[in-house]
């Protein structure tokens, strides 16, 4: 039996158990059009699936805008302002906190969703999709105040509101293996984690209520890249326990 069988049987049970699995996607690190970025944008339409692009508000370009309005498949939110490392000597990467003041993040962030406004209008939605996942704590304290209605980092929530009007869903599932050279994950260990976090999910149904979040890079595609997302959604898409959410219904916007 493969990886992906095990997930259908997993997802089967939750069709038994008339539990519903939740799925939204996001992608990370958008500035331009791309033949990858088109690509990934074709094959979620395929399936008929929203990806939340998380689009780099300095250094958008015309054409990325030009494109995203003629497009169904996408949803802007705001990755962090510059994408600019800050972090201290000795910190793991990040824009919005390490070296700098608090007063010097929270200008970046209005000026972040800010700027993705001028570009995007009404397709950006106000959900701060932090570079590297990182952000300061008294920043997050920060978000509603500047506008921002949602964040999105990595791994399993510890609250579904981590400030008043402020929900967080992140993302749990990447194909890449950032530690050993952005390597792709193979298919086998794809559908082998997902395994995973679908078994836990439905041994913790509280947890259940966030929705299982992939993560991609599309500057990152490949044709085994692709084949992993094919097979994935290929799995999901139309099974009875599974539904596909865009960002604007995980965030509630």
């Amino acid at each position: 039996m493969t990886g992906w069988e095990r997930v259908r049987d997993e997802l089967d049970i939750w069709a038994a158990e008339k539990r519903v699995a939740q799925f939204w996607w996001r992608d990370d690190d958008a500035q331009d059009v791309s033949v990858s970025l088109k690509r990934m944008l074709s094959i979620a339409q395929n399936f008929d699936v929203s990806v939340a692009l998380s689009v780099i508000p300095v250094g958008a370009k015309a054409g990325l805008v030009k494109y995203l309005r003629a497009s169904k498949q996408a949803q802007v939110l705001v990755h962090g302002y510059a994408h600019a490392n800050h972090a201290r000597k000795g910190q793991a990467k990040r824009e919005l906190g390490g070296a700098r003041a608090l007063s010097e993040v929270i200008q970046d962030l209005a000026k972040g969703l800010a700027l993705a406004r001028a570009s995007f209008g009404e397709r950006v939605l106000p959900v701060m999709v932090p570079p590297w996942n990182r952000i300061a704590p008294r920043a997050v304290e920060a978000l509603p105040k500047l506008g921002y209605c949602g964040i999105s980092t990595w791994k399993p929530r510890l609250k579904v509101k981590p400030q008043p009007g402020l929900t967080q869903v992140n993302a749990h599932l990447d194909v890449v293996d950032w530690r050993r050279g952005r390597l792709v994950k193979s298919e086998a260990q794809i559908a082998g984690l997902l395994l995973k976090k679908l078994r836990w999910r439905r041994a913790n149904p509280v947890r259940a209520s966030e929705p299982l979040g992939l993560l991609t890079h599309h500057k990152l595609w490949s044709a085994e890249k692709e084949n992993i997302i094919v097979q994935l959604l290929g799995i999901t898409r139309g099974h009875p326990a599974v539904i596909w959410r865009p960002a604007t219904a995980v965030f509630g916007l």
